[in-house]
């Protein structure tokens, strides 16, 4: 778990003080998971003793979070100040937090920021540079080839090449899977870095559905969204139908591309089969996962996939493409199938997951125990906080 390119080993002091810098936070949902596992690791850091502050903005989509803009106020048990943004976009631009990072840039141990591709992390770096500090920056996988290519793409590339390069250089990658930092590493070599994965809270009781016989039944919980690969599994499934299954759809997207794609369900015969539930979150969600016998995420590109392990906690193997961060854990751990992004190479594992349902059925207690144990929130936390302790010795 040490940075790669340093080689002595430091003691981190519990009672540090740690900023964690996003452009959204609880309660902003709409941006998923990333503000579920940087909420979540704020808080499990606070927990084992560390000092922790939240800088971020007042975003909530295309609405603004009604709180106290620039006050500390604790939630969860972590100091959080939101600033109001200048921008209701994506790019989320606030010259409070800026300003505000300007001026305690050098009170804290570590700077961990959250995010790249827009006016608050990208920005942010700079900010710390001018300032003296070497940040830790997590990408969330907007670096990978899929988030570089999929939205102002030139525009992207221009900017890494006169200056995105240069303000990487001045921090600490954070990867959250082997995948995620190959991906990083091949646009910027010798980048120092270590890898820990996300931090999410996993139920207290996972619910394990019995075993039953019937239909296989499938769950898809994510964002409706091209990148997650819906596409490719349809046909999968349409060419899949000698074999009964019916699938669940628990997430929601830009309606017309969820339009599109009942559109074609309906075109391959399979639109009865497969049930729309919207988003759910809590109990609702847990429970959707806990009655399926397999949870499918076909997407282009995940560098980590907050799902995976949220399903694998309840007992319920998963079948995902090799461009998902977790495909290498779920492999290696015996824990369901993993195959190419491709609707043929779908079809064939969603087939040899039918033939062994029964024993994976028999196993659930055993893969919800695994993950648990692998992804322990207060062991993951450990994992961060040592990998700081060298993060605070990196030379700015």
């Amino acid at each position: 778990m040490f940075l790669r390119g340093y080689n002595k080993k430091f003691t981190f002091n519990l009672l540090a003080y740690i900023l964690h810098l996003t452009p959204s936070y609880k309660p902003a949902w709409i941006y998923g998971g990333p503000t579920l596992s940087v909420s979540q690791l704020a808080e499990a850091q606070a927990r084992l003793g560390a000092r922790i502050e939240v800088l971020t903005t007042t975003a909530n989509g295309p609405e603004e979070l009604s709180v106290a803009a620039g006050l500390p106020q604790s939630v969860a048990g972590v100091s959080v100040r939101y600033y109001p943004r200048w921008t209701g976009d994506h790019s989320h631009f606030s010259p409070a937090l800026l300003a505000q990072l300007w001026r305690s840039a050098r009170s804290y141990e570590v700077v961990h920021i959250h995010s790249w591709w827009n006016l608050v992390a990208m920005p942010a770096v700079l900010v710390c540079w001018l300032r003296g500090v070497k940040p830790v920056l997590s990408p969330r996988g907007m670096l990978s080839h899929y988030g570089r290519a999929s939205s102002k793409a030139k525009l992207k590339a221009a900017f890494h090449q006169l200056l995105g390069r240069w303000l990487l250089r001045k921090t600490v990658l954070h990867a959250t899977s082997g995948q995620e930092a190959r991906e990083a590493l091949a646009l910027l070599p010798g980048w120092p870095y270590f890898i820990a994965p996300n931090l999410i809270g996993l139920p207290d009781s996972p619910s394990v559905a019995a075993a039953t016989s019937g239909p296989l039944r499938l769950v898809f919980l994510s964002r409706i969204h091209p990148k997650k690969g819906l596409d490719l599994l349809f046909p999968a499934l349409a060419a899949a139908l000698p074999f009964p299954w019916e699938l669940t759809l628990v997430g929601a997207g830009e309606p017309d591309y969820e339009a599109e794609l009942k559109n074609r369900a309906i075109e391959l015969g399979i639109a009865d089969r497969l049930h729309w539930l919207g988003w759910m979150e809590g109990p609702a969600k847990y429970e959707s996962l806990a009655q399926a016998d397999l949870m499918v995420l076909p997407s282009r590109n995940e560098n980590f996939a907050n799902v995976v392990l949220e399903s694998l906690a309840v007992g319920v193997p998963v079948l995902l493409t090799d461009q998902v961060g977790l495909s290498e854990y779920v492999a290696e751990k015996g824990l369901g199938w993993v195959c190419a992004p491709t609707a043929r190479a779908l079809e064939a594992a969603l087939k040899t997951a039918y033939t062994q349902r029964e024993k994976y059925q028999k196993n659930r207690a055993a893969i919800a125990q695994t993950v648990r144990a692998d992804f322990a929130p207060d062991r993951v936390a450990q994992q961060y906080l040592e990998a700081y302790a060298q993060c605070a010795h990196a030379p700015a």
